[in-house]
C-alpha cells in the first residue's frame, strides 16, 4: 500500500473528504442559509456588484410615504365609518362625504403633530 492508498483501494487526493460545511469550498452554502447562492454570486470580490445608492440620510422619500399612507388611511377608515352609519340610518351618501372630510382633517393633524414632534 503505498501513501496515497487508503484501505478501500482508492487514492487520496489529499483533501478531507469529510461532511461539506454549509458555506462549502466553492463558497456556496445550502438552500435557506446566509450564504445562499445568489447572494455569493452578486458579490465580486467582497463587494456588491453594481452602482451603490446614496445613503438616504434625511429620510425624505420615507416622510413623503408616510404623509401618503397616513392621508389614505385617514380617508378609508373615516370614510368607512361614515358609509356604516348612512347603511345604520337608512341614508344616502350624508355621512360618507362628512367621513371623507373628517378622516382628511384628522390625518392633517397627526401629520402635522408628528412633524412637531420631530
Amino acid at each position: 500500500m503505498t501513501n496515497n492508498e487508503v484501505p478501500s483501494g482508492k487514492e487520496d487526493s489529499g483533501t478531507d473528504a469529510g461532511p461539506r460545511r454549509p458555506d462549502g469550498p466553492d463558497g456556496l452554502a445550502g438552500p435557506g442559509q446566509a450564504g445562499s447562492p445568489g447572494r455569493q454570486a452578486s458579490r465580486a470580490g467582497g463587494r456588491r456588484a453594481g452602482p451603490r445608492r446614496p445613503a438616504d440620510t434625511d429620510g425624505n422619500a420615507g416622510l413623503a410615504w408616510n404623509v401618503i399612507g397616513t392621508l389614505g388611511a385617514g380617508m378609508a377608515f373615516w370614510g368607512f365609518v361614515g358609509w356604516g352609519i348612512d347603511r345604520l340610518a337608512h341614508l344616502h351618501n350624508v355621512f360618507l362625504p362628512i367621513g371623507i372630510v373628517l378622516g382628511i382633517a384628522a390625518a392633517i393633524y397627526l401629520v402635522i403633530y408628528q412633524a412637531m414632534r420631530r
